[in-house]
């Protein structure tokens, strides 16, 4: 391997299911009604809409936070890590729309004096967490009828399908973009627990490279012991160290795959201080070892 390959900043597990499907077609579009329950941090190559219908939770994308209720409408750009959790094991209502970015280029192509373009506009203009939007009713019932027809088109494929889906992406496409014109999107009021949750997330991935110490987050987030872990589990469905441990290792894996850093570096990097100690763990996630992981990867 080359030692002018870039190191990647992200840290997560490839997504190559959706990208396999995306390669397919550059347009899917479900609607699911089970439980959430996503169990790793994972990232692919297009966009995701993600539309909540019913039901409550949380959504992960990057180092930021976001509540998942009927009428939230969450855009994760492409490589952006994200997870979706509710503790509720009650139905959940979404629809999942995943959008390869060949398409959405050629949407821009045929508006060539937008400025910023499509894809810079979809992303969101705040961060590159993407962005997450509270839709008022008639939005939101719009939004929703055209994921609707966009599911049954795509699964239909009736006369002249490609136009119909194209008359679709067109609109959601041009609803999110205003969405960041509109006012108040971003000033939805937040709990403290919110707050506090999204935060500590924003923390941990800032300083993985470091060690973190329970003290050093009690000191920063000035909450009792219990409170802190209680919070962290009920929100993300997942303990703080389990959270570091996973995007840990994920980090390790995209370095081992697109680096030629040596394995000690790699260990460093991803914040893992002892190097016996990332051999067992990462074994232990994988059944295979560093050197043997990346070897795979070559390979493939």
């Amino acid at each position: 391997m080359s030692n002018e390959r870039s190191e990647p900043t992200e840290a997560y597990e490839w997504d190559e299911l959706t990208n396999r499907i995306l390669a397919e077609y550059p347009v899917q579009c479900v609607s699911r009604t089970g439980p959430l329950g996503q169990k790793t941090l994972h990232a692919h190559e297009g966009f995701e809409l993600y539309l909540c219908v019913s039901g409550s939770g949380f959504y992960m994308v990057g180092d930021r936070l976001f509540p998942l209720h009927a009428g939230t409408l969450t855009v994760i750009p492409p490589h952006a890590i994200h997870r979706a959790y509710s503790g509720s094991l009650s139905s959940f209502r979404r629809f999942v729309l995943s959008v390869d970015t060949s398409y959405l280029k050629l949407l821009n192509d045929a508006c060539p004096t937008t400025e910023p373009d499509l894809l810079q506009l979809l992303a969101g203009e705040r961060s590159t967490a993407g962005s997450h939007y509270f839709l008022p009713m008639p939005q939101f019932g719009r939004v929703q009828s055209l994921l609707e027809e966009l599911e049954q088109t795509l699964l239909e494929k009736s006369f002249l399908y490609e136009l119909t889906i194209l008359r679709i992406m067109s609109e959601v496409v041009f609803l999110v973009v205003n969405l960041e014109e509109a006012a108040g999107n971003d000033s939805q009021p937040r709990s403290a627990d919110e707050l506090l949750v999204g935060d500590v997330l924003a923390y941990l991935v800032a300083h993985c490279q470091e060690e973190i110490r329970i003290e050093d987050l009690l000191w920063r987030f000035p909450v009792s012991r219990s409170r802190l872990f209680g919070l962290f589990k009920e929100t993300t469905g997942t303990t703080i160290k389990q959270f570091l441990t996973e995007y840990r290792l994920n980090k390790a894996k995209r370095l081992l795959a697109d680096t030629a850093l040596s394995i000690t570096e790699v260990a460093s990097r991803a914040g893992f201080g002892d190097l016996s100690h990332f051999y067992g763990t990462f074994r232990k996630a994988t059944g295979v070892t560093p050197r043997s992981y990346r070897f795979q990867k070559t390979q493939q």
